[in-house]
């Protein structure tokens, strides 16, 4: 991998370094060197490594079963590493096709329930710490959410809860996943938030084959034993007009990673809010929910972008929305509060926030934070967000004649022998890439070993 940006960079902050130690006369005389910790600084050669996909082609698993409901409204194909669902809303009704979702997971999966409902309880305490098994917070923040969605998301919640339940009730943490705890899981961003994303686009202009190119890394909090990595999902949303493809857990109705039958492409990354706006559900709708009307309804990244922008001030909190289609890209910056600024839909003409740079204006990133002028500022005094943007304006900024291939390369240069902030994080739950050239998506799809140095790409079909 061609590394002289990066070497060099290196290399003049080492000049730099030496320069602003010359010329003291009076020297270190008496001086004694504090006990220190150890240095999380480290060689650049030490942070990246080579993979090779240079006409590997990502793999087409098997199907190794197939599932129906009786009805035929929901098929689930059991590939080798994910589920590849499809939800047929022309022939039954929102409450007919959830129930048939979640009779069907039931017949794929027979031990669902049982893994999922502990990853629902991890996630709770990992947001609120101080429940000591008192639920109704929650509880209250879930009804908030439903009783705030059109009719027909609130009949296929009805329908897949009915489907999917186990003889349990109400928030008990009992093994057996209840109607209530089935709820829940659909609006985990809105209700526990806890993410750690990124995104980066690449316009026609800069690749091999003239097109766009969109890649979306999700990173989720994984579970005790990595059980969200045993139940990936590809759902078909089979809706005339409104289908789309979703990316996302196994059971999960909400929006993560999406792509509809004309390109729109969306992802969501948490926010949250710098100046502490305390978080309140009350009168708010679900966001993730809002994407799904999105791509619904939406044709262009410029009209999803917008519709989003226009509600921002109902959602509970802060959130960047990716949107791409093959000839444009934005990130929607949603505002909740005036505290933390004003909604803007930033594309690669926005001013950025002071200290912030990025180099190429054919390449658009996000990561946990607003980046444009104005917003507040979770880039530059965190860690996790100024490395990894700095890291995709290193690898990716003057980059011409992009292939596929090269793209897949930068991505998972990144070592994943240390704890430095990377690309893609210990919690990564796949990294989604949208070909504009081909209309197809490729992943990588997080196994139950955890991520790996050099992961296989999978194909995960058209999205038409």
């Amino acid at each position: 991998m061609d590394m002289k940006r990066i070497v060099s960079a290196a290399a003049a902050l080492l000049l730099a370094a030496g320069a602003a130690g010359c010329g003291r006369k009076n020297g270190y005389v008496d001086f004694t060197v504090p006990e220190q910790g150890d240095s999380t600084l480290q060689p650049v050669d030490t942070i990246y490594m080579e993979n090779n996909y240079t006409g590997i082609a990502p793999t087409k698993e098997k199907v190794l079963n197939t599932l129906s409901s009786e009805d035929g409204l929901c098929r689930i194909d059991v590939m080798e590493s994910y589920f590849d669902v499809t939800l047929d809303y022309t022939a039954g009704s929102y409450y007919d096709v959830g129930a048939a979702y979640g009779r069907t997971i039931q017949k794929a999966f027979p031990e669902y329930g049982e893994l999922c409902e502990p990853y629902i309880y991890q996630n709770i305490k990992e947001a609120f710490s101080d429940l000591e098994g008192d639920y109704t917070p929650i509880e209250n923040r879930m009804k908030a959410f439903y009783s705030k969605l059109d009719k027909e998301y609130r009949d296929e919640l009805d329908g897949f809860t009915d489907g999917i339940k186990g003889e349990s009730e109400g928030f008990r943490e009992d093994g057996i996943l209840s109607r209530d705890e089935a709820m829940l899981m659909q609006f985990v961003p809105d209700a526990l938030r806890g993410t750690a994303c990124s995104v980066l686009t690449a316009d026609g202009e800069v690749t091999a084959t003239g097109e766009r190119i969109t890649c979306r890394v999700l990173e989720w909090m994984l579970g005790s034993d990595n059980q969200i990595c045993s139940c990936h999902a590809v759902v078909h949303m089979k809706n005339g007009d409104k289908s789309f493809v979703s990316v996302t857990p196994l059971g999960f109705m909400t929006i993560l990673t999406a792509v509809n039958d004309d390109g729109l492409m969306l992802g969501e990354l948490d926010v949250g809010s710098k100046k502490m706006v305390e978080y309140t559900c009350e009168d708010r709708k679900s966001y993730t929910y809002g994407m799904r009307y999105a791509l619904e309804h939406c044709t262009t990244a410029k009209e999803a972008a917008e519709y989003l922008a226009e509600n921002a001030s109902q959602y509970p909190y802060c959130v960047n929305v990716l949107a791409t289609d093959s000839k444009e890209a934005y990130v929607a910056e949603l505002c909740v509060t005036e505290e933390d600024g004003a909604t803007v839909i930033r594309d690669s003409s926005t001013e950025l926030t002071d200290g912030v740079e990025w180099d190429d204006p054919h390449y658009l990133c996000a990561v946990n934070s607003f980046a444009a002028k104005g917003n507040s500022d979770m880039l530059t005094n965190d860690e996790g967000n100024i490395v990894r943007w700095n890291r995709y304006n290193e690898l990716f900024g003057g980059q011409r004649g992009l292939t596929i291939d090269r793209f897949k390369e930068l991505m998972t240069c990144e070592k994943t022998d240390n704890y430095l902030v990377r690309m893609r994080g210990e919690g990564m739950v796949h990294m989604v890439i949208a070909d504009y050239s081909t209309g197809r998506l490729q992943a990588i799809l997080t196994g139950e070993d955890g991520v790996e140095p050099s992961p296989e790409f999978i194909d995960l079909g058209s999205w038409k």
